[in-house]
């Protein structure tokens, strides 16, 4: 072949739509990368959430924890509340913890 000839111009000739292709695999290059950007945040976005999730499931548990030491201690002070209606109960707490005794009565403390 020779340099010039009419078989390098239809050579040319049907290589000139290449860089149309190219162009249209620039688009999809692009095309993809914008969509596997947008895949990556998704799942970054969603990572996100499953772990807040996971924080929000923790506190609750723990907030759970918490109501149930109150409600204990709630049944406990009801429980108190109704001992302390009791008058034979508040004369035994008189005399264990203030130490009382009734008008005429003698007590005896024995050391060991």
């Amino acid at each position: 072949m020779f340099f010039g000839s009419k078989n390098d111009k239809k050579v040319q000739q049907a290589n000139f739509p290449r860089p149309r292709r190219e162009s249209n695999f620039s688009m999809y290059r692009l095309v993809s990368t914008a969509g596997i950007f947008m895949i990556c945040c998704l799942l970054l976005v969603i990572g996100a959430q499953h772990l807040r999730q996971r924080q929000v499931e923790k506190e609750m548990a723990e907030y759970e924890a918490r109501v149930e030491k109150l409600e204990q201690r709630k049944t406990a002070a009801e429980k108190e509340i109704e001992r302390l209606q009791d008058l034979d109960y508040i004369e035994i707490q008189a005399r264990n913890r203030l130490g009382l005794v009734k008008p005429d009565e003698m007590i005896f403390q024995l050391e060991d």
